[in-house]
């Protein structure tokens, strides 16, 4: 089987495949494992995993790769399909580790805002502005897995703006250790 490259050059695959799942939703829900909380607040039944799982990964890599740039990956996919099912599922796990270096920088509430509720403030919006510019994805990653703890492991369940840390603080620091009037 031939390298599989996903970053620079060959990123034009990494967009074929959010564009399919972009496209075909049922399916992205059951490969990611849809969330209850999310069903439940779009009005919707919730997407359970089948052994369908196999077969949508099947048509995302005939997605992505049968019109591949390289005519030896083109080739091979033709020859073996069902190789390519596993070069997706590597690179969503790469997507999902990029996915949560950006969370990590974001901090645990910010990580489980919208892409909308951080972009509408500026210290976040100029953060996310720079972040970008190396992982385009991370929009499209976030509308899919912000709420999913098996994807986002800097998701916090606390309301958006709650600063524990800060509460903490008015809560035990400021009498250190003695009773104020």
């Amino acid at each position: 089987m031939p390298t599989i490259h996903w970053e620079k050059k060959n990123s034009p695959r990494t967009a074929r495949l959010i564009e399919w799942c972009k496209i075909n939703q049922d399916a992205r829900l059951k490969i990611f494992s849809d969330s209850a909380k999310d069903a439940k607040e779009e009005g919707r039944t919730r997407q359970q995993m089948t052994t369908q799982k196999n077969t949508f990964m099947q048509q995302l890599a005939a997605s992505v790769f049968a019109d591949d740039e390289d005519p030896k990956v083109r080739e091979y996919y033709q020859a073996h399909p069902l190789a390519f099912v596993k070069p997706i599922q590597g690179r969503f796990t790469s997507l999902r580790k990029k996915y949560n270096e950006i969370n990590l920088q974001l901090g645990q509430t910010g990580a489980g805002l919208s892409f909308d509720e951080l972009n509408a403030n500026e210290k976040t919006r100029t953060l996310l502005d720079r972040l970008l510019q190396t992982f385009p994805w991370w929009v499209d990653l976030h509308g899919w897995w912000r709420t999913n703890p098996a994807y986002n492991t800097s998701y916090s369940t606390a309301d958006p703006g709650q600063d524990f840390a800060a509460e903490a603080m008015d809560v035990f620091g400021k009498g250190k250790g003695k009773e104020t009037a």
